[in-house]
């Protein structure tokens, strides 16, 4: 019974090769194409900003205090926040992952957030702990 499967799934395999090897030598149906218009959606230039546009870790720390509404008098002075990496989602936001060491909880944290606005100063509008 499992020799009748098989020999039945190469008869298939077979015959889809025979049906689209001719379309292969065609330029439209090329990988080398395909793979070049995937390689420009993904290394456009906008998709990963440089490490210098991105919110500085004093920017980060204040505006997680800011959106979270802590006190950032009473509790920033034992706490860090860094910006761990950062991917561009349109023209005037950014997505980041930030590592954050808070003083009244041990441990690391990792805080994804959403900044607007511009290199200069970067307005975080939502975060998540994951």
């Amino acid at each position: 019974m499992m020799g009748r499967g098989f020999l039945f799934g190469i008869a298939i395999g077979i015959g889809i090769g025979i049906y689209a090897a001719p379309m292969l030598g065609r330029p439209s149906i090329g990988l080398g194409e395909i793979s070049q218009v995937i390689l420009a959606t993904v290394k456009g230039p906008d998709r990963i900003p440089d490490k210098a546009t991105w919110p500085t870790s004093e920017q980060a720390k204040s505006e997680l205090f800011r959106i979270s509404n802590w006190d950032i008098s009473k509790y920033g002075d034992g706490s860090t926040v860094s910006v761990k990496r950062c991917i561009r989602i349109d023209e005037y936001s950014i997505a980041c992952e930030l590592s954050a060491h808070l003083g009244w909880i041990e441990g690391e944290k990792c805080v994804e957030s959403v900044f607007e606005g511009a290199s200069d100063r970067w307005t975080m509008v939502a975060a998540k702990n994951r």
